[in-house]
């Protein structure tokens, strides 16, 4: 239960504790865990501190036993990435359940290999951060993996479809992946419930096969989207605040995309009054409207429409942000 610098600490002193240390089965390095502040004054000297206490603790340890490693490394683009590539070698060892890799930039390319070679038959959580990941199709499959989040990840479309065989994967995150313009959810992935998906650019198409999916989030400009089973889709929330008037699409529109959703979270920059139309959410109990407004009033009446079609709703939340222009000729919309 010690943290973790008091215990790399102990282990200098104590042979006892040394042994122990060795088979320490959480590794977290954050500036945080480490009592180092990276971004304040003196920085240099932190990074370098920071450096060297990975170092240490990671050439001491025997690499057995690790079940969770969390390594930060944001600030340090300076980084030796062999140095990185040796750290990786030791810790990421069969029986490793918990993977947080956040690396200094996406030049640098992530070994699949060591991944699925070496921790394919034991990995439950995996959370890359900025740097490139392609999977071939020589690889393994990552057999227990539950949870897969890529941020600020490289990585295309097809290279997605290959971790199709991780068939218990139950959530799926992409959060800023600039290359992928096609995402397919294959069905083999039976297992995979929720599906989140925010601001990837260039994305034009979403394609659900899997299915058992109940909760969908997308955050971004809207794309075009299909459902395997969309009569599961229960929780559905779609985040268009660079996109205007995606809330009167979202009252014409989702009563036939998915008629059983029950929770509805919906936002845009600009609404414009609906008409009313005969589609209805029959099965919709909570329901979040939110957009950003550049009236200093505005009549809300028109969402009476959304009370109509929605005779089982149980709660309802508006949040209106106001945002002024100053000048007429900016856009507000990049």
């Amino acid at each position: 239960m010690m943290p973790l610098r008091d215990a790399a600490r102990a282990a200098c002193a104590s042979h006892i504790f040394l042994q122990s240390w060795r088979c320490r089965p959480n590794l977290i390095f954050t500036g945080e865990t480490l009592g180092l502040i990276i971004n304040g004054t003196g920085k240099d000297d932190a990074k370098r501190d920071f450096i060297n206490i990975v170092q240490r603790i990671l050439l001491n340890h025997s690499g057995i036993g690790v079940k969770t490693l969390k390594l930060e490394l944001l600030h340090f683009s300076d980084l030796d990435l062999g140095c990185l590539e040796a750290w990786l070698q030791i810790a990421v060892a069969p029986g490793i359940e918990e993977l947080t890799l956040m690396f200094p930039c996406v030049r640098y390319k992530f070994p699949c290999s060591l991944l699925f070679e070496r921790g394919g038959n034991s990995v439950r959580y995996l959370h890359l951060m900025v740097c490139t990941f392609r999977p071939t199709i020589g690889l393994g499959c990552l057999i227990k993996l539950t949870q897969l989040h890529l941020s600020f990840v490289w990585i295309t479309g097809d290279e997605l479809e290959l971790l199709s065989k991780c068939v218990a994967l139950e959530w799926l995150k992409l959060s800023y992946c600039p290359e992928i313009i096609c995402l397919k959810v294959p069905c083999m992935l039976r297992q995979l419930g929720s599906l989140e998906v925010a601001e990837c650019r260039y994305l034009k198409v979403i394609e659900i096969c899997a299915p058992n999916l109940s909760n969908f989030y997308l955050t971004g400009f809207l794309v075009r989207t299909s459902f395997e089973n969309p009569l599961l889709v229960k929780k559905l929330r779609i985040m268009c605040l660079r996109q205007g008037n995606f809330v009167s699409y979202s009252r014409t529109k989702l009563p036939s995309l998915v008629p059983n959703v029950e929770t509805l979270t919906v936002a845009s920059n600009e609404i414009v009054k609906t008409p009313m139309v005969p589609g209805k959410f029959l099965h919709l109990k909570h329901l979040h409207v939110y957009f950003i407004s550049l009236a200093i009033s505005y009549d809300y009446l028109f969402l009476i429409s959304f009370f109509e079609a929605s005779p089982s709703l149980e709660t309802f939340m508006l949040s209106v942000t106001q945002r002024r222009i100053e000048n007429p000729f900016i856009q507000l919309n990049p």
